[in-house]
């Protein structure tokens, strides 16, 4: 709770006084200190890095948090420079997650075949060393992985080669290679990036986008009359007719027949990415930025501001009398020396009363009628206080939240409101919570309640 308000009203009086009257006129002063805790929610009010937003890159999200944090401790202990301990923010930013692109590997050994090579595979018709290159007729990893195999008989497992060839193809011989990766005892070919999906067009596809003149179907294939535009527009829309149920994130790699300017028919492939809308083009060495609004939970531990989490939102929701007899249930169970007997369907290890819908904090109420086995004895009301706010996140998460949410998020917070009679004061608190997906349960973020 913020009480800058009370410090302000007191003020006068603190400084032409006694600390006598204070006592005398304000019953319990001395055990509850003015103090200045501050729970802030608001936008991003900063100056951002040059992009417009901060990054957590994928592999490096800690170097983007501690950028997030040192922007938002700023700002923070310019606007509130005498805080106290407990104090939180949660500020709404711009952040991109950001997924890099391939890489290239690190290679253990290049090597480019010679002739020697080529005649060592076979000098045979259809043979690497007839005309000392592979050819669209050869399955050149048959070739290639056994030459590794010698070549590279020393190298350790996880040791990447590139191997590049000559190869032969409608009329031309061009350079190409490919990447070999150390497997155990052998060799497999290494693909930095694989598609979801792999189609060739047939002749019904190309029938399908249209038979007139300058549609794909007249010839069964695309020209050089046809823009780039105009091919990603066939193409893409034909992917989503003939793929409708694929995810968000999911590749396509379409194989198409392109007659060339001159006069050459050849095969040509293109990669697309489907957005969770449409397919669009893309490219694996390319990194994917989302950028995204998020909420960063900031809180200061009495020395500093620090980051604790950073959150998509906030589902709030407010505990009905369903969950204060849930608390009431399981205290009646689990700890039936806590039960009430003074009051109907109330119990104090959590302090629900399933009769009145509220949580009673008095501490009076607490250490005097309820200090089983003496574990409360010489606690002041703060460190009853403590115990009080660790119970409630104990059922809060346990017992309520499990109930409430059938669906838990790990990238929300769930914030939990709730009634609470006498201790820290009459009315509606809430306190916060993040799903643990790994352990199945939620995790207080530490925080005091909140009043409402």
């Amino acid at each position: 709770m913020n009480k800058k308000l009370i410090y302000s009203l007191c003020a006068a009086a603190f400084l032409v006084t006694s600390c006598d009257y204070n006592e005398d006129n304000f019953p319990g002063f001395d055990n509850n200190p003015v103090t200045d805790v501050i729970h802030y929610e608001g936008e991003y009010t900063g100056k951002y890095p040059a992009e417009g937003y901060f990054s957590l890159t994928q592999g490096n999200e800690e170097a983007g948090k501690a950028a997030i944090e040192t922007a938002l401790k700023g700002i923070l202990e310019t606007t509130y420079p005498y805080c106290d301990k407990g104090s939180s923010a949660k500020v709404t930013l711009k952040v991109a997650t950001i997924v890099p692109g391939l890489v290239d590997p690190v290679l253990a050994a290049e090597y480019e075949l010679q002739t020697a090579d080529y005649d060592a595979m076979g000098t045979e018709k259809d043979q690497p060393g007839q005309y000392d290159n592979f050819s669209y007729k050869m399955d050149v990893n048959s070739y290639l992985i056994p030459f590794c195999e010698a070549k590279y008989a020393s190298a350790t497992e996880g040791d990447i080669v590139k191997i590049t060839y000559q190869y032969y193809s409608n009329y031309v011989t061009v350079p190409a290679f490919k990447l070999y990766k150390k497997v155990g005892t052998t060799w497999a070919e290494f693909i930095n990036f694989t598609p979801t999906i792999t189609y060739t067009l047939v002749v019904e596809d190309y029938d399908s986008m249209g038979t007139e003149s300058g549609e794909p179907g007249k010839y069964n294939n695309f020209d050089s009359n046809m823009s780039a535009e105009r091919i990603t527009f066939y193409l893409t829309t034909f992917a989503k007719v003939k793929f409708p149920y694929v995810e968000k994130g999911n590749t396509i790699e379409l194989t198409y027949k392109y007659y060339t300017a001159d006069k050459k028919t050849e095969d040509r492939t293109a990669l697309y990415q489907y957005n969770g809308t449409e397919w669009v083009a893309y490219d694996p060495e390319e990194p994917i930025v989302e950028v995204a609004e998020r909420i960063t939970v900031m809180k200061y531990d009495g020395t500093s501001w620090k980051l604790t989490n950073l959150i998509s939102g906030v589902i709030r929701q407010k505990m009905e009398s369903d969950g204060y007899r849930a608390l009431f249930d399981w205290v009646k169970e689990n700890k039936p020396a806590f039960v009430s007997n003074q009051g109907k369907d109330e119990e104090y290890y959590f302090g629900a009363s399933a009769a009145y819908n509220n949580i009673n904090n008095n501490y009076s109420t607490w250490s005097t009628h309820y200090n089983v086995d003496g574990y409360l004895n010489g606690l002041d009301n703060d460190e009853i206080q403590a115990i009080m706010d660790q119970r409630m996140a104990e059922g809060l998460s346990g017992i309520i939240l499990p109930l409430m949410v059938s669906d838990p998020n790990p990238d929300m917070s769930y914030e939990v409101t709730y009634n609470i009679y006498a201790g820290r004061g009459k009315g509606d608190y809430a306190m916060s919570f993040y799903y643990n997906a790994e352990e199945n349960k939620y995790e207080w973020d530490e925080l005091a309640p909140v009043m409402k």
